[in-house]
């Protein structure tokens, strides 16, 4: 391991936590024999070499609690070096922290001690430099320095999401992760030239996919209908299924609705911003072609710092149903958005992995009783703790073409393009086939011979969601014969995994007929 001299100055830095971040994270690993590289940590790690020094940082508080030696800690980083280095990636140094992460120690706290330490030996522009990890510590660790973070949702990421600050860019995976680092190489500037450059495009009657905390959007100026009407040509989505409008500030709620009830207040105040959509009787000048012909409108007010930013800087309320193919996947990343749209719409703005994983949960007002038309990433619990009992839309007749009240109350959608099937326990037929890909919702005992795809790792719905339509996109990719899911337990976010998984088996039967 060893420093390489380097005659240039002030060069741009990646640092890397390893643990949850390049390996599993299998807990305290003193062992070599127990390192297991995510299948995308070489690929990436290839390309942000090219222009950035790299640096692992990784924090072993096993060794001060005496599960651990530091000799043991650096054999497992030389081994991991050395696999690194005979596949052409180089490490410039490899930091151990031995202490635990509230211990006020110099690796880490106050300052970022590695990090200053590199600048020194290697004369770093930290300005220019990146953090990746999966912890909030990790990806707020140089802040103060002017390093960048980057949280990924591997390892512990995904149970330690909700204590990460959502201005903080979200990625999937490594790959994911130097993919944007490759295309921004600004920075926070690049992303705001991006959303500046979007907002004028929505202005001008374009339409631009973006991110929210539930799924990518393809947005529209909610008042150009021509422009609303380029959106469902993108999607190929009929006209009578009626979009969301997105608010930056409740007082756009003025232009959309003709008034908004004590029960609505109630549920802004505790919901928005955030993953909740309300059906308000809607005000004349809303064009019909956003509603579906109804005389109401779907409305939520995002919490995604991008989303917010892009619809103020629009001055206008912006439609936007989920960035795919009508009753295709939900994206959660640009890539998917790319995959399934190509280049239909004007642009893509890039703001990494959506938080939540699942569309919003949309609730009518429009009745004497409040319904919920969709789960989603509001639990249905926590409505029900503000209001009481309400009513959920469950009956086909309610559903059928010309009386579809909100997105996603359509009975088929979702779908990947490979056969999905969905049990309460998968059968043991399937076990020994390497053909069939499994989404778990958490680990289990059982070993099946095909891809595994296992959406929490402590049985969390939360985790579960973010991370449940980009697992099912890396199945539907491997060119599988069918994938095989387990529902959720039926709690929490599970009611919207299960809702979805529920809709994309019917889905795929839809569209084999």
């Amino acid at each position: 391991m060893g420093k390489r001299f380097r005659a240039e100055k002030y060069r741009p830095a990646i640092f890397l936590d390893r643990d949850g971040t390049l390996i599993e994270d299998v807990g305290t690993l003193g062992c070599v024999e127990d390192i297991q590289l995510f299948s995308d940590t070489v690929e990436a790690l290839l390309k942000l070499q090219k222009q950035f020094l790299l640096f692992v940082i990784t924090n072993q508080s096993g060794i001060s609690e005496g599960q651990l030696t530091l000799e043991q800690a650096g054999r497992v980083n030389q081994h991991l070096n050395d696999k690194l280095r005979r596949a052409g990636v180089v490490i410039e140094e490899w930091y151990v922290c031995p202490h635990r992460r509230e211990d006020d120690c110099f690796c880490i706290k106050p300052k970022p001690g590695f990090v200053l330490k590199a600048q020194r030996d290697y004369g770093l522009d930290l300005n220019t430099s990146f953090v990746i990890g999966d912890h909030p510590h990790d990806a707020l660790t140089a802040n103060a320095q002017g390093v960048f973070g980057i949280y990924l949702l591997t390892g512990h990421g995904g149970k330690h999401l909700p204590e990460l600050a959502m201005d903080r860019l979200v990625f999937h995976r490594i790959s994911d992760a130097a993919e944007w680092i490759q295309n921004n190489p600004g920075r926070d500037a690049d992303l705001q030239r991006q959303i500046e450059a979007g907002a004028q495009t929505i202005r001008d009657g374009g339409v631009v996919a973006f991110p929210t905390e539930t799924v990518y959007g393809l947005g529209a100026d909610v008042f150009q209908p021509n422009a609303v009407e380029r959106v469902f040509k993108i999607k190929g989505r009929p006209h009578y299924n009626p979009l969301i409008a997105h608010v930056f500030e409740t007082k756009q709620l003025t232009q959309l609705v003709t008034h908004v009830p004590d029960t609505a207040r109630r549920l802004i105040e505790a919901f928005w911003p955030g993953p909740l959509t309300i059906v308000l009787p809607k005000r004349k000048e809303v064009p019909d072609i956003v509603t579906g012909g109804h005389d109401t409108v779907a409305v939520r007010m995002p919490a995604h710092p991008i989303a917010r930013e892009l619809i103020r800087l629009c001055g206008t309320p912006v439609a936007a149903p989920s960035a795919n193919r009508f009753t295709c996947t939900s994206p959660t990343t640009v890539r998917h958005v790319r995959e399934q749209l190509g280049d239909r719409c004007d642009m893509m703005i890039d703001g990494g992995a959506c938080r939540v994983g699942v569309e919003s949960t949309v609730i009518s007002l429009t009745g004497p009783v409040p319904v919920v038309l969709r789960p989603g990433g509001v639990p249905i619990e926590d409505i029900e703790r503000l209001l009481g009992t309400v009513e959920t839309l469950s009956s086909p007749a309610e559903k059928k073409r010309g009386k579809v009240q909100s997105p996603g109350t359509m009975p088929n959608h979702y779908a990947p393009a490979t056969p999905l099937v969905v049990f309460k326990e998968i059968p043991p037929d399937y076990e020994n086939r390497s053909d069939v890909g499994v989404l778990l919702f958490q680990p289990c005992e059982r070993r099946f011979a095909g891809v595994v795809e296992v959406l929490s790792s402590s049985g969390s719905p939360r985790e579960a969601a973010a991370n449940f339509f980009a697992a099912l996109c890396r199945l539907d990719s491997l060119g599988l014969r069918e994938i095989v899911a387990k529902y959720a337990p039926a709690r929490g976010l599970g009611n919207a995994i299960n809702n979805r998984l529920s809709k994309a088996e019917k889905g795929r039967i839809s569209h084999d007929e």
